[in-house]
């Protein structure tokens, strides 16, 4: 499922800031495990999950998830195939969009630019549904007046619309108070 072959990645290289944050890193992944990265704050771990995701190209090495080489694909076309949340709640929405449409580019029906069906509505108020926090009521509502965690949850729904290969969660309850936190993690073991 997911294939990480020796990659590496420095930043800022040749300068008095080069910091080498991966190097030589393989790890294999088959499909329905789950693994736990740990390590302190700088060694890595969220460097690793933009590496997969696309977010910047690794120096030396490959990438490839279900099958298919992800290694020099941009970010938006990863994430066709890998869901991800961040620790930062406010990351993962369009905060000016409302609810209905940051559900439709998740689903991959264009946002504001596309004409949804009652049965695209439909299929958002039942996933929100699943979440017990009364979104399914609020479609119209910017995203941005909502809680953190909401918008947590939220992104997680987003995340998973299409069921993706491979699911990054990067301390994605590490920002909520102790209640919220539970409540997605609950939402993320369902899901």
């Amino acid at each position: 499922m997911l294939d990480i072959q020796r990659i590496s990645k420095t930043f800022n290289p040749g300068t008095v800031n080069e910091k080498k944050a991966i190097t030589d890193l393989s790890l294999h992944l088959n499909k329905g495990e789950f693994v736990t990265v740990i390590g302190s704050n700088g060694a890595g771990k969220s460097t690793l999950f933009n590496a997969i995701a696309g977010s910047f190209y690794v120096d030396d090495g490959a990438i490839t998830v279900g099958g298919h080489d992800m290694t020099f694909l941009p970010e938006y076309k990863r994430a066709k195939r890998i869901g991800r949340l961040f620790q930062d709640p406010l990351k993962g929405t369009a905060p000016n969009m409302t609810i209905e449409e940051n559900l439709a580019l998740a689903a991959g029906n264009g946002g504001w630019f596309s004409r949804l069906t009652q049965k695209d509505r439909t299929r958002f108020r039942d996933r929100l549904a699943l979440l017990d926090m009364g979104l399914e009521d609020r479609l119209n509502h910017p995203v941005g007046l909502l809680s953190g965690g909401q918008r947590q949850a939220l992104t997680l729904l987003m995340a998973t619309m299409n069921p993706p290969w491979l699911l990054l969660l990067d301390e994605h309850t590490a920002a909520l108070d102790p209640g919220t936190a539970e409540k997605v993690l609950e939402l993320t073991k369902r899901i």
